[in-house]
């Protein structure tokens, strides 16, 4: 298709030429002299003109405003005038350029009849308006398919829109709490939480919005994070996050990560008893592998309700931006929540 594109201009041409070539390529012997090929070519060259109009006419305007609107009595009307305007052109250019007397070999004068160059008119335009609507027909099934690829693509970016907006708020509402918690202390770690939470908002704000970000930017997002939050654990509570692998020359899909990070916060650490959150990133062969485990201290109501929001936001959009590149498990097994997710990033390079 792209190379009918390219070339369409050529093969209107060709076409044309050969359609002005064929009357000449069938005609019987006995009009073969000066006379009668400059009639004849006269007579066709005004034919074929009116005949290429009503073409390019149908292709352009009449056919594409059928499909748009389903008028067919004035889509038939309009052909049929077009017919007899081809009729008269061709029956109009027989008597103002007439062909030479011939005659038979055995002396009788042939008479000759603007009837049948008026029919092959017909048939040629019959052939031309069949032509530029199959034309057109497939110009609108192409632009229907575009705008429905648009609209699919229009779609999918609103949903992955939504679940970023989904995301965000659920990870503010529980850095806040995680303030509140601070200041209530009165601990002298508040304004630094404050600095970190400006860092993080910095962040969701004028990096998260785009498709991709820098792996190494999505890395820094979580420590900032995990800074954060380690500012009110105590000693029988803590983290281990750890990254190893060549992870400045990819990109990634951002706060992916960040939901299951922030579930291990929320769910993973208790007041009375030890508490440990493992964290991993792993690159190797353009293939990122995300763990984390922590303790289980859910319950059921708030496992169920609460835990599972930001982890299936974040199964849709691998869903959407990753489909048949992802694999992602969790759920419980001894006493420890388990999430480990897989990515294949052979597309996700940082053009430098």
């Amino acid at each position: 298709m792209k190379i009918l594109e390219r070339y369409q201009g050529w093969l209107h041409v060709v076409g044309w030429a050969f359609f002005a070539g064929l009357p000449f390529l069938t005609l019987p012997s006995f009009l073969w002299n000066q006379q009668d090929l400059l009639s004849i070519g006269m007579a066709q060259l005004l034919t074929g003109s009116v005949i290429a109009t009503c073409f390019y006419y149908n292709l352009r305007r009449l056919t594409p405003d059928f499909l748009a609107t389903q008028h067919l009595n004035r889509f038939v009307l309009t052909l049929l005038a077009m017919l007899l305007v081809v009729g008269l052109v061709r029956i109009g250019s027989f008597y103002g350029f007439p062909p030479g007397v011939h005659y038979s070999p055995r002396g009788r004068r042939r008479q000759f009849s603007p009837w049948p160059g008026a029919l092959s008119a017909s048939l040629s335009f019959g052939f031309a308006m069949i032509l530029s609507s199959l034309i057109a027909l497939i110009r609108h099934h192409a632009r229907l398919r575009d705008q429905q690829q648009q609209m699919a693509l229009g779609k999918v970016s609103a949903e992955l829109a939504m679940l970023k907006l989904q995301v965000s708020p659920h990870f503010l509402f529980n850095t806040l709490n995680n303030i509140r918690w601070l200041a209530r202390q009165k601990s002298q770690k508040t304004e630094d939480a404050v600095v970190k939470l400006s860092q993080l908002l910095r962040y969701m704000l004028y990096q998260a919005q785009r498709d991709r970000v820098p792996l190494t930017q999505e890395i820094e997002h979580l420590h900032h994070y995990i800074d954060l939050q380690q500012m009110r654990l105590n000693d029988r509570q803590t983290v281990d996050f750890v990254v190893t692998g060549p992870v400045e020359a990819l990109e990634i899909e951002p706060l992916l990560f960040i939901p299951f990070v922030e579930n291990a916060f929320k769910y993973g650490l208790h007041g009375q008893e030890t508490s440990h959150i493992q964290i991993r990133l792993v690159v190797a062969d353009n293939e990122l592998l995300f763990s984390v485990q922590n303790p289980d201290f859910t319950t059921s109501g708030a496992s169920s309700e609460d835990s599972g929001i930001g982890i299936a936001n974040v199964a849709q959009r691998l869903t959407l931006h990753y489909p048949g590149r992802h694999t992602l498990h969790y759920g419980t097994e001894a006493g420890k929540f388990n999430i480990a997710l897989t990515l294949a990033l052979h597309q996700e390079m940082v053009n430098v």
